[in-house]
Order: structure tokens, then C-alpha cells, then sequence
């Protein structure tokens, strides 16, 4: 993987694809934007169960997650990643989870980061550059 500036790939034209998780349509828009700005490629779900089909499909580099959704929330979206990587010989993806509440009711997901909304996209770069990095 290389880093050419802020971009990020895994080949000199193969861009890493992340995998962006929220039931609100604003912060899918905002979050897809963002990596796509960073010369990463998103891939977007509304839900937990959306998400989990399409990393099946498509195995993302990272995922960015909400953790209240409905459908499938985003602490069984981790797990069932977690089993699908598992099951699969997959490597589990970094995870950054984004989330309103409080720490004590997530501390048994094992996620990379949590950022709490409202989130800094300064710091989401540099978390994003540190999972992802050179």
C-alpha cells in the first residue's frame, strides 16, 4: 500500500475501498465525500444488514459504522463481520465506530476507534491515515 499525500491505494491505480454504515443519509453523503476526497473509494449501506451484504460481495480495506441502525445494528454488524472474516480466511477489516452514546455499553466490540458524533473529519483523516497508513 502506498500513500501519495493524503490518497491511499493499494496499487498505483487501485484505490482502497471503504466500507461507510449509517441509517442517517446526511452523514453517508458527508462520509462518502470525504474518503472519495481522500482518493479512497466508499461503499455505502443504510443499515447493518445492507452493509453485511455488500462486504460479502465486495471485502472492504476499512469500515466506518454507526452503531444505532435499525435492521441490524452496528455492534451485530461487527460481530457478523467478524465471523464472516473468520469463516472466510479474511483478514477483519479495521473499524471505526461512530456512535452518540457511551463507551461502557461498546467495550466488548473490540473496534479500532470510536469516534462520538459530533466527529472532527480532521481527526476521522488522521485515524483513517493511521489504520490505513504507508
Amino acid at each position: 500500500m502506498t500513500s501519495k499525500g493524503s490518497v491511499l491505494h493499494t496499487a498505483e491505480t487501485e484505490p482502497l475501498l471503504i466500507l461507510i454504515v449509517d441509517d442517517e443519509e446526511p452523514i453517508v453523503d458527508l462520509l462518502a465525500a470525504f474518503v472519495t476526497d481522500l482518493g479512497l473509494t466508499p461503499l455505502v449501506a443504510q443499515n447493518g444488514q445492507q452493509a453485511l451484504w455488500l462486504a460479502r460481495e465486495r471485502w472492504p480495506a476499512l469500515i466506518i459504522t454507526d452503531l444505532m441502525m435499525p435492521i441490524l445494528s452496528g455492534a451485530d454488524l461487527i460481530m457478523a463481520l467478524r465471523e464472516e472474516a473468520a469463516a472466510h480466511g479474511r483478514a477483519s477489516p479495521p473499524i471505526v465506530l461512530l456512535t452518540a452514546g457511551s463507551t461502557r455499553a461498546i467495550s466488548h466490540l473490540h473496534v479500532d476507534v470510536i469516534l462520538f458524533k459530533p466527529f472532527d473529519l480532521g481527526k476521522l483523516e488522521q485515524v483513517l491515515h493511521q489504520l490505513l497508513g504507508p
